[in-house]
């Protein structure tokens, strides 16, 4: 039996296993024979003819490189910074010339959120006292968009001249072309889904420019993968994940890079995802001892 061990983070928040969607990629592969066990941090190194790390940071820590390094066959081994800084094509800096909308975002992944608990974690009595002192700045000063590490939902603004002062000074902040898929009232999003040579590519339609999954409509499936986005994909050494982009203007404009992606909003999306990329595997383990 194929051995595949899946590392996480030692402060992976609880009860996150259904929230990802390798936990169903798990259930599956272990339905085929194939023998699937976490590993919840570093301190022990069990036997594997494959890992996967799925550290949900915008970095992997040195810590967990180092471990990761001692064996032969992983997923993603090349996908180690995921930050805007360093994957953005987009991004635009106080003395752009562009005359469009922004958007600001953490330079972090997910805004912030999984370096934010991992914190809270190692450091949880500031953890417990950092939310207070924040809320009673903001009730003192009001809130200063310029002071924010970790965000909830992306600000636009209609032009690099109303953006508050001192966000291109915070390096916990990127400044990024907003360049939305429009048609009509609505909005489009396009998520390309990967293992190996198995994909899922879909596209789909909401009212608002920030589609959450559980008010998407499905519009299209089992899209063409522009060439644009397997170069990325070549380029930045991605074996599993799912890119968000948008085609604006007839051009790709990738959004975000997810080396852990997110179960779909529903269990018949999970179960089709899953049913389209289950079979990935086998290509990576193909050559295992």
């Amino acid at each position: 039996m194929k051995r595949v061990v899946i590392l996480v983070h030692e402060h992976q928040p609880p009860g996150w296993r259904k929230a990802y969607l390798i936990d169903a990629l798990r259930e599956s592969w272990t339905a085929l024979g194939v023998g699937v066990s976490y590993a919840r941090g570093i301190r022990e190194r069990p036997e594997a003819d494959l890992l996967i790390p799925h550290v949900d940071l915008t970095r992997t820590p040195e810590e967990y490189l180092e471990f990761i390094g001692a064996y032969p066959r992983v997923l993603n081994r090349q996908v180690v910074d995921i930050a805007k800084r360093t994957t953005s094509q987009n991004l635009l800096d106080e003395g752009s010339d562009y005359e469009g909308p922004v958007i600001v975002k953490t330079n972090n992944n997910s805004g912030g959120a999984p370096e934010r608990w991992t914190a809270a974690h190692r450091y949880p009595l500031v953890s417990r006292i950092g939310p207070r002192v924040c809320r009673l700045l903001e009730r003192v000063r009001g809130p200063d968009l310029a002071k924010a590490r970790a965000l909830g939902r992306y600000p636009v603004f209609a032009s690099l001249s109303e953006l508050p002062p001192g966000v291109f000074h915070n390096r916990a902040l990127v400044v990024e072309r907003f360049l939305p898929e429009r048609e009509g009232q609505w909005y489009f999003l396009r998520h390309y889904l990967f293992l190996g040579t198995h994909t899922r590519h879909v596209r789909v339609a909401g009212k608002g420019p920030f589609l959450k999954r559980a008010e998407c409509v499905p519009v299209e499936d089992n899209l063409p993968v522009p060439e644009d986005l397997l170069e990325l994909r070549r380029r930045l050494g991605f074996d599993y994940g799912k890119f968000d982009y948008t085609v604006h203007d007839g051009r790709v404009v990738v959004l975000d890079l997810n080396r852990t992606p997110a179960n779909p909003g529903t269990a018949a999306a999970t179960a089709v995802t899953v049913g389209a990329l289950s079979d990935g595997i086998h290509a990576f383990l193909a050559g295992s001892q």
